[in-house]
C-alpha cells in the first residue's frame, strides 16, 4: 500500500477544480463549484466540487469522492495508477514498488508510448518548418488561410513523402520497431520483412487528449507529394487505436475548446479537423470534431457536463442526415437537446468562413434550429400528412419529444406548424397524451438519511472543527447517534483528520453521502460565532429526546411490572422514572454532560 502520508500530500497539492474542470464545466458558487454531473443524466447542475474539503459530490445521484476517485471513475485507472498519475502532476514521486507488477508494466508501457508519440510530434513539426519538402506543407496551409500562430498553437507538422522518414528517426533514438507499430506510427509490410511510415506526403494534425497531451495524429494528403503507390490513398489517414488512444474517448480540439465552451455554454460539433481549426482561428473556440469516427455515447457523456447547448454541423447529404439523427439520440440520452446549423452552399464551416467571414458565421449560428426538426421533416416527407401518415409521424417522433423538458416540447411543437400546417394541432394533442410515470419499485431498502439536527451537527463539525471540539469533547458518542459509523466518523473529524481520509476508510455509503452533502452544501449555514451555541442547542435537544425516549420505555416497563411479584425490579424502575422526570424539569433545559 502507498503510505497514507504520501496520499495526503498529493491530495493537498492537487487543484481539484482544475482537475475536474477538464471534464466538467464548473461555475463558482461561494466556496464551492457547481456543474452538470458526469455520472448521470441531468439538466440542472447538482454536481458540487468543494476544493477546501478536497471532495466532490452529486446531490442528484449521490456519486462522490476525491481526486483519486474521480480519475478512477472517469479514466478507468486503478487506485494506485491514479495516485501515480496525480503524484506526477504535482511533483510527488510515488515509488513503483508500491504497485503490482501488472500496474507497473502498464504505466511503463503508457509512459513509453507517450514519449514516442511526443518525439514524433516534434519531428513532424520540424519537418514543416525546417526542411525544403516542408515548404509544400506550408504553401498548402497558407492556401487554407491557416496563420503561423495557428500552426504553432495546434502543433501542425508535416510528413515527407518517404517510406521510412519517421521510422529512421525513431530507430536513431533507439525506439524498437515493435514499439513504433504499437504507437500507430508505422506498419509492418504484408509481404516480406520490414516496416514503413503510416504518414507520408501529408500535413500532420496532432490529436490531443483532454489534458492536452498528443496521443495520435491525423494526416491530410498532399497529392503532388504522393508516389504511384499512394495515388489511391484516402484524403485523410488517422492513427489506429493504441493503449493511449481510443477514438470513442477523444474529441479533436477539446483541450483547446474547454475554456471557450465554459464561457459560452456551447459546443460546436463539426466533421473535419480543419473545420475545427478554422473556427477557432475565426474566434469560435468552442468547436470540436470526432476523430474519423461517428459520435459515440462516450463522446456525448464527455460533452454533457461542459456545455448547455450543442450545435451540430453535418453534411447535407443522406449520410450526414443519418449521422445527425443518430447524434440526436445520443445527446438526448445525456440530457442535452442538440441544435442543427445549415450553412447553405458552403460544403463545410471552413469554406463558409473563407467565403463569407466570421461575422456571417456568427449570424448563422443564431439561426440554428432544434435537431429534432430534421427528424420531423424526414418523417413527414416519408409518411405525408394524411391521418394515417400523421399517425406514423407521431409514432416516430414520440420517443424523442417525450424526452425533452416541457419548455423544449412546446417550442418544438410550435415550430411543427411550418412543416405539418393544420395537422400540427393533431400532432400536438397526440404527443401530450401521456400516462403517469410508473411507481418506484417495491421493496427498496431503507436508507440511512440522518435527521435535521444530526446533519446540522455534521455541517458544524466539518466547517468549524475547533469550535465543535470544545463542545463535543465531553459528550458521550451514543448521545449523538446509535450508529457506530457515525460515532467513529465524528471522532475522526473532531480529532482533525481530513474528510477525504475519513471517507477512504468509512464503510458506510449512506453516511458518506451525508458527509459529502454536509461539506458541499448550504454555505454560511452558521457563522463561526454561531457554531458553538448552535452545537450546544443540538446536543441538548438530542439529550432531551434521549431522556424522553427512555422515560417512555421505563413507563412501559412499569405498566407491566407488578410490585407484589417483583418488588426490586418495580422499585428500580420507579426510581429511574423519577430521576428522568427531574432531568426534564431542570431550569434552562438539560446539561450536555448529563
Amino acid at each position: 500500500m502507498v503510505a497514507r502520508e504520501l496520499i495526503d500530500v498529493i491530495r493537498e497539492r492537487v487543484n481539484l477544480v482544475e482537475l475536474i474542470g477538464q471534464t466538467v464545466r464548473l461555475t463558482q458558487k461561494g466556496s464551492s463549484w457547481m456543474g452538470l454531473c458526469p455520472f448521470h443524466q441531468e439538466r440542472s447542475p447538482s454536481f458540487s466540487v468543494v476544493p477546501n474539503k478536497g471532495i466532490y459530490h452529486c446531490f442528484g445521484c449521490g456519486e462522490g469522492g476525491d481526486a483519486f476517485t474521480f480519475l478512477q471513475k472517469t479514466r478507468g485507472l486503478s487506485f494506485i495508477e491514479s495516485v501515480k498519475e496525480l503524484g506526477d502532476q504535482v511533483g510527488v514521486r510515488v515509488d513503483d514498488r508500491e504497485m503490482s507488477p501488472q500496474e507497473r508494466q502498464r504505466l511503463r508501457d503508457r509512459a513509453s508510448l507517450q514519449e514516442v508519440i511526443e518525439f514524433a510530434s516534434k519531428w513532424f513539426r520540424a519537418q514543416l518548418r525546417a526542411t525544403e519538402p516542408g515548404r509544400v506543407g506550408l504553401r498548402y496551409l497558407a492556401q487554407r488561410k491557416i496563420s503561423d500562430d495557428t500552426i504553432d498553437r495546434w502543433k501542425i507538422g508535416f510528413a515527407p513523402a518517404k517510406w521510412d522518414g519517421l521510422l529512421s528517426a525513431l530507430s536513431a533514438e533507439g525506439v524498437p520497431v515493435d514499439q513504433a507499430v504499437e504507437a500507430g506510427l508505422v506498419r509492418r509490410r504484408e509481404k516480406g520483412p520490414g516496416a514503413y511510415d503510416l504518414f507520408r506526403g501529408r500535413v500532420i494534425l496532432p490529436i490531443e487528449d483532454a489534458r492536452g497531451r498528443v496521443v495520435a495524429f491525423g494526416g491530410r494528403s498532399l497529392p503532388e507529394l504522393q508516389d504511384e503507390r499512394d495515388r489511391e490513398a484516402p484524403k485523410y489517414v488517422n492513427s489506429p487505436e493504441t493503449p493511449i488512444y481510443k477514438k470513442s474517448n477523444v474529441l479533436f480540439g477539446l483541450s483547446h475548446a474547454r475554456s471557450a465552451a465554459q464561457r459560452t455554454g456551447r459546443l460546436l460539433v463539426v466533421e473535419g479537423y480543419f473545420d475545427v481549426i478554422s473556427l477557432h482561428q475565426a474566434g469560435f473556440g468552442e468547436a470540436v470534431a470526432t476523430c474519423g469516427t461517428a459520435l459515440t455515447p462516450e463522446h456525448a457523456r464527455m460533452i454533457a457536463p461542459l456545455a448547455r447547448q450543442v450545435v451540430a454541423l453535418f453534411d447535407a447529404d443522406e449520410a450526414g442526415q443519418r449521422a445527425a439523427v443518430k447524434s440526436l439520440e445520443l445527446f438526448l440520452d445525456v440530457g442535452i437537446e442538440p441544435r442543427r446549423l445549415e450553412i447553405g452552399d458552403a460544403k463545410d464551416p471552413d469554406e463558409f468562413i473563407v467565403k463569407y467571414g466570421a461575422e456571417a458565421f456568427g449570424q448563422a449560428l443564431g439561426l440554428s434550429t432544434p435537431l429534432i426538426e430534421l427528424l420531423l421533416r424526414r418523417a413527414a416527407d416519408r409518411h405525408g400528412t394524411s391521418p394515417g401518415g400523421l399517425e406514423a409521424v407521431v409514432g416516430e417522433l414520440r420517443p424523442y419529444v417525450e424526452r425533452l423538458n416541457a419548455a423544449s416540447q412546446e417550442s418544438v411543437l410550435e415550430r411543427m406548424s411550418a412543416v405539418l400546417g393544420p395537422s400540427s394541432r393533431a400532432l400536438r394533442e397526440a404527443m401530450f397524451r401521456q400516462g403517469r410515470p410508473p411507481p418506484p419499485p417495491a421493496g427498496a431498502p431503507v436508507r440511512f438519511r440522518g435527521d435535521r439536527d444530526l446533519n446540522h451537527l455534521l455541517w458544524i463539525v466539518l466547517h468549524f472543527p475547533e469550535e465543535a471540539l470544545a463542545v463535543l469533547a465531553e459528550v458521550e458518542p451514543p448521545l449523538i447517534s446509535d450508529r457506530p459509523t457515525v460515532q467513529w466518523a465524528l471522532a475522526q473529524l473532531v480529532m482533525g483528520i481530513a474528510l477525504p481520509a475519513v471517507l477512504d476508510q468509512l464503510q458506510d455509503d449512506d453516511l458518506k453521502g451525508i458527509l459529502r452533502v454536509a461539506a458541499s452544501s448550504h454555505p454560511g449555514l452558521y457563522s463561526r460565532e454561531q457554531a458553538a451555541p448552535a452545537l450546544k442547542e443540538i446536543v441538548s435537544r438530542r439529550l432531551l429526546a434521549r431522556i424522553k425516549a427512555r422515560l417512555a420505555e421505563v413507563e412501559g416497563a412499569l405498566s407491566t411490572c407488578h410490585p407484589g411479584q417483583d418488588r426490586q425490579r418495580y422499585t428500580e424502575l420507579l426510581r429511574e422514572k423519577q430521576d428522568l422526570q427531574r432531568q426534564l424539569k431542570r431550569p434552562g433545559g438539560t446539561s450536555p454532560q448529563s
